[in-house]
């Protein structure tokens, strides 16, 4: 009877913390995050520090998120991704395998030429493609960088901007609105582009295929809790 009563008292135990695990924070690696219920994770991936993930995201397996990452809603992030230090990913953002995302410099420390400290910001609708990678990068909504491009240090892209394939920018480099900027270093190729411009050059529209891709994701997490 004894054994019956502790395993029942157990069992009472887990049942609490199971219905209302999804309501709280999830601690993970000795951390608190915050990770609403319908955000789903692969068990691989490691969080560490502070995390936040919104509504029908989805991490991947292998990704690690490491440092003060805010991830919004409907946003995947594929396998073997890693961001690390202050990151902020916005929504219906779509990064792929094998992406590095890194907050970037601090100001004018261990003889970083930065005035102020680096900003890694991507905003929503966006595009970051299998094998980028990026350093304290700013992108603006709708924007995208393609296959094996490097951002370095400060590189912006504006909204709707374009890196393209296997290309690199400069310290500080700014990609203009709406512009297709390709090479090493990476020049201006194409100005206004346009979405058929867009489908063209990816095969898909980003914004189009990230926001389908967001809500198709949400249709099964909600097909399971029927």
């Amino acid at each position: 009877m004894k054994r019956l009563g502790t395993g029942l008292a157990g069992g009472i135990i887990a049942t609490i913390f199971f219905c209302f695990a999804p309501y709280i924070g999830i601690a993970q690696n000795n951390y608190q995050h915050d990770i609403d219920f319908t955000a789903e994770i692969d068990p691989s991936a490691i969080l560490k520090g502070h995390v936040t993930v919104g509504a029908y995201t989805r991490i991947d397996a292998g990704t690690v998120l490491t440092g003060n990452i805010t991830i919004g809603h409907h946003t995947l992030i594929r396998c073997n991704v890693t961001v690390r230090g202050n990151v902020k990913i916005g929504n219906y953002t779509h990064v792929y395998d094998n992406v590095c995302i890194e907050g970037g410099r601090p100001a004018k420390l261990w003889g970083s030429a930065a005035e102020e400290k680096d900003q890694a910001i991507i905003g929503d609708y966006c595009w970051v493609n299998h094998g980028a990678t990026m350093h304290g990068t700013q992108m603006a909504d709708r924007s995208a960088v393609n296959l094996n491009s490097c951002c370095d240090y400060n590189t912006r892209l504006e909204e709707g901007a374009i890196l393209g394939n296997g290309s690199a920018t400069n310290v500080g480099q700014v990609i203009p609105a709406n512009c297709l900027a390709e090479g090493v270093p990476a020049l201006v190729t194409k100005e206004n582009i346009t979405d058929e411009d867009r489908a063209n050059y990816f095969g898909v529209i980003p914004e189009k295929w990230a926001q389908g891709s967001g809500d198709w994701h949400e249709q099964k997490v909600k097909e399971k809790e029927k």
